[in-house]
């Protein structure tokens, strides 16, 4: 994928989660739908094992709604570097694909970024940066976290999918966790 931007030149982790299990939608507004138990689980899983990966990572960035808080609240938790916690409009259902990147290239410093949001849009963003195209699909379970690596040295950011867990996989890998 390239996209054009100003010229940072550096070597960007990108780690996008969908937000883990949440409460099935009920009177209230989805937007205010909290983490069930399972959700609660699996990040503090999911968590754990992204500290065993990655023990750079310097921000989490989150979308505006409480699923997607708690889900970065709970995976930060293990990490003892304990990365700064910021909540973004543009990882809010329905973002822009360029305006999420342009907030992850402002916020890289060499260190590895943690962005959490929902379905169908992490499909799409990562489509984008991969692909520069919609047409790609991939599967973001509930607490999924897809391992993007992009460069963007010159005017142009290239990205590449390394890796995508779920929590089903982890669970099966390593139950020590």
């Amino acid at each position: 994928m390239c996209r054009s931007t100003p010229n940072w030149g550096r070597e960007v982790n990108l780690y996008l989660a969908r937000h883990a299990e949440a409460i099935p939608l009920g009177e209230g507004r989805d937007a205010d739908r909290k983490l069930s138990r399972r959700g609660e689980e699996d990040s503090l899983l999911m968590g754990r094992a992204l500290v065993r990966i990655d023990s750079k990572v310097k921000i989490i960035l989150t979308s505006p709604l409480i699923r997607a808080r708690q889900t970065g609240e709970i995976l930060g938790e293990g990490m003892a570097n304990h990365p700064t916690f910021q909540v973004s409009g543009h990882l809010s259902p329905g973002f822009l694909d360029h305006a999420i990147l342009e907030e992850l290239i402002a916020l890289s410093s060499g260190g590895s970024i943690v962005a959490i949001g929902h379905q169908p849009d992490l499909t799409k963003f990562i489509s984008y940066l991969i692909a520069d195209s919609a047409l790609a699909m991939v599967a973001m379970e509930p607490g999924a976290i897809a391992f993007l690596r992009f460069n963007t040295s010159g005017s142009r950011v290239q990205a590449e999918l390394r890796w995508l867990l779920t929590p089903d996989t982890v669970k099966s890998i390593c139950t020590s966790l």
